[in-house]
């Protein structure tokens, strides 16, 4: 894997997910010492300020520890907190995104435009057919940002999209366990197909349903069984 330079909208975000990778592949070791500031922001083509945003993300996951003087090294490879960002529990977030969420899917099914149900569609297309896990969880975020837009409320849009961060690094927390991706993808599919029929309460069911898999996921670490995608 080679790092590639990022825009800056959510930069930090970008940089964070390509180093985990390159962290779990083992690029990157326990016990090596990452590259400076300054080295990291060379090659990401980003400030020393979006490089110091994701180590310390790094740190607050447990994959790395900073010691003064001496830089980043790499404590863990693979992710082992159970605290988004540093701060939040999964069982925190999921009360949020119940409340938030669950209505949003509901209205999104009663309103939702041509341009929206497009929109959707194609997200969830490319959340399917995209393997790279930093890649996958931005979509991830985006599909469930475009469906609290998909209500017309654009306070639901809002409040969605000021947890982004905080969805992907749970996003990022369930990236290596067995069959989720594929799971996820299913899980996508029977919302979208809800919304697409219009049908609110199926979507409303479909999206706990989802919010339901993430939490049990979230809290267990236990591998999932891919289901056959129905349409």
């Amino acid at each position: 894997m080679t790092i590639r330079p990022v825009e800056q909208r959510r930069a930090s975000e970008v940089v964070r997910a390509q180093l985990i990778e390159l962290i779990e592949s083992g690029h990157y070791a326990v016990n090596d010492r990452l590259p400076s500031e300054a080295e990291l922001a060379q090659s990401f083509s980003v400030s020393r300020s979006v490089i110091r945003e994701a180590l310390h993300s790094l740190n607050a996951l447990g994959l790395t520890r900073s010691h003064a003087g001496k830089g980043t090294f790499v404590a863990s490879d693979h992710l082992s907190s159970r605290l988004l960002m540093g701060r939040y529990l999964p069982a925190q977030l999921g009360e949020i995104r119940r409340a938030l969420e669950v209505p949003s899917a509901r209205l999104a099914a009663e309103r939702r435009t041509a341009a929206d149900l497009k929109k959707l569609q194609q997200l969830v297309q490319r959340f399917g057919a995209t393997p790279e896990p930093g890649k996958r969880i931005e979509i991830d975020a985006d599909l469930h940002i475009g469906i609290a837009a998909a209500t017309g409320n654009p306070l639901f849009e809002l409040l969605v999209g000021d947890l982004r961060q905080v969805l992907q690094d749970q996003a990022l927390t369930l990236t290596k366990i067995e069959g989720r991706a594929e799971q996820a993808d299913v899980e996508h599919q029977r919302i979208l197909d809800a919304i697409v029929a219009g049908d609110g309460a199926a979507a409303a069911a479909a999206m706990e349903a989802h919010l339901d898999s993430v939490a049990a996921l979230s809290e267990e670490g236990q591998p999932v069984v891919p289901s056959r995608r129905s349409r």
